[in-house]
């Protein structure tokens, strides 16, 4: 069953139960009030006729005519019959209300055929009563009248009107609240509607047209509709930035590995333990990255992870740029690395080797052949200051605060990838406490600082 016939059926019931209990208790009210009304009228019209009759008794002026007049004039309901006899018990004046009264006022009366079942059930009482005149015998009266003045004909008319005019409001009242009912009902199933097309527009991923409902608590639930649509699409957003950064991330040992083995196969270089470590530290940077894709279903969330360890940098920057070098190589670009301190420090391996692994192949793309790379560092204040270095095309200014935006790729040059490399650098160093400069000038080169924080175990020159 649709909402809307729920809600048009509670609203039915509702209203119905309202106007009944409401016309019963106003019925029984006034029918009471009427009761007691009719109740005194009688005792009045009584108290006349006994007083009229001793005087009517009492005085030979008045004609049979006068005095059936004046009785006549006391034929209201209940009373229905008078006779008056005289003191010799034979009847003076008999007077009754005509029955073709009572006709016509049920003929052609929607009260007809309720009327006609209860006059079928009245039944009369007759009182008798001496006139009595300072002690001396009169003449005698009776009245005729309904057995309850409760259950009079008036009293009954008034009552069936009570039921019938009860039903007719009913009626409209039931006509009133289908009509409102149908219209409301209709409004707030066609919101209802929209929001649930809103709903499985978001579930579906498609777009959706809000139309915003005049009712407050479904407004409500299209901008909670909204919210949660905003948030999908930042979690989605989030999670492609996130699968492409595993994917530009994972090119790079591949790449490595790849060069490394040709060059290995091609006699260029000798399988020796040196090459092997370099081969294994891809390897290590490979099994990172495949241990981040559990991370996807929780993309979108703010906390990083990060797998500190203790190690000595100039060994892992050693091992970097050993894995790249030949990819310089090829492009007869001179790769040099100029510290040898060893320093040992407390750090995450793989996103600091990863930043730096993205500057030097960023500094690869934009350095043209015969040019050079320069990777140098110092450790000043218990921090590692890492200077990468080259003789590229350099950033014009205006780019320079764009370069570390995802998805940006220089407009002055043209270059292949999904503008990820720095990017990511930056969020890394970011995450390990520190923060990465550059400083170019367009046309002679740039110049990449990253420092972290770390703390000197050891030092030895």
């Amino acid at each position: 069953m649709t909402i809307r016939k729920q809600w048009l059926i509670a609203l039915i019931l509702t209203a119905a139960l309202s106007v009944v209990v409401n016309s019963f208790v106003f019925s029984l009210l006034i029918n009471r009030y009427f009761v007691n009304y009719t109740e005194e009228q009688y005792e009045d019209h009584f108290s006349q006729i006994i007083t009229y009759a001793k005087t009517a008794l009492k005085d030979d002026n008045f004609s049979i005519e006068q005095i059936e007049s004046q009785l006549e004039s006391h034929l209201s309901d209940p009373i229905i019959r008078i006779r008056l006899y005289d003191r010799n018990l034979v009847l003076l004046v008999d007077v009754d209300e005509p029955a073709e009264i009572i006709d016509n006022m049920m003929r052609n009366n929607m009260m007809n055929r309720m009327m006609n079942r209860m006059t079928n059930d009245f039944t009369n009482e007759t009182e008798t009563l001496d006139i009595i005149d300072n002690g001396v015998l009169l003449g005698k009266i009776t009245i005729t009248r309904y057995s309850s003045i409760g259950n009079s004909f008036g009293t009954r008319m008034f009552r069936a009107a009570l039921i019938t005019y009860s039903i007719i409001s009913f009626g409209l009242v039931l006509i009133f609240i289908v009509l409102a009912g149908s219209k409301i009902s209709k409004v707030l199933s066609t919101d209802l509607a929209n929001t649930a097309e809103m709903a499985m527009g978001i579930d579906l991923g498609k777009g959706f047209e809000r139309k915003t409902s005049r009712i407050e608590e479904i407004r409500i639930i299209q901008t909670s509709l909204e919210a949660l649509n905003t948030r999908l699409k930042m979690k989605q957003k989030a999670r492609k930035r996130f699968v492409d950064e595993l994917i530009h991330q994972a090119r790079t040992p591949l790449t490595i590995l790849k060069n490394h083995l040709e060059a290995i196969d091609d006699g260029i270089i000798d399988m020796t333990r040196d090459e092997i470590k370099t081969c294994e530290l891809q390897i290590d940077n490979l099994t990172s990255i495949i241990s981040d894709l559990s991370n996807i279903v929780d993309v979108g969330k703010d906390e990083i992870i990060l797998n500190i360890e203790e190690f000595e940098f100039h060994q892992l920057i050693s091992q970097i740029i050993a894995g790249i070098k030949i990819q310089f190589d090829k492009k007869h670009i001179d790769l040099e690395l100029l510290s040898v301190k060893k320093v040992y420090i407390k750090s995450d391996k793989y996103k600091l080797s990863q930043s730096i692994y993205n500057i030097l192949t960023n500094a690869y793309k934009f350095t043209e052949p015969n040019g050079t790379v320069t990777v140098k560092y110092e450790a000043i204040h218990n921090q590692l200051i890492i200077d990468i270095e080259d003789s590229g095309a350099g950033i014009p200014k205006d780019e320079i605060v764009k370069i570390f935006d995802a998805y940006h790729s220089g407009e002055s040059h043209k270059t292949t990838g999904e503008g990820l490399g720095l990017y990511i650098a930056k969020e890394n160093v970011e995450a390990l406490g520190g923060s990465i400069n550059v400083e170019s000038d367009f046309g002679k080169g740039s110049q990449f600082i990253i420092t972290i924080p770390y703390t000197i175990l050891d030092n030895n020159i």
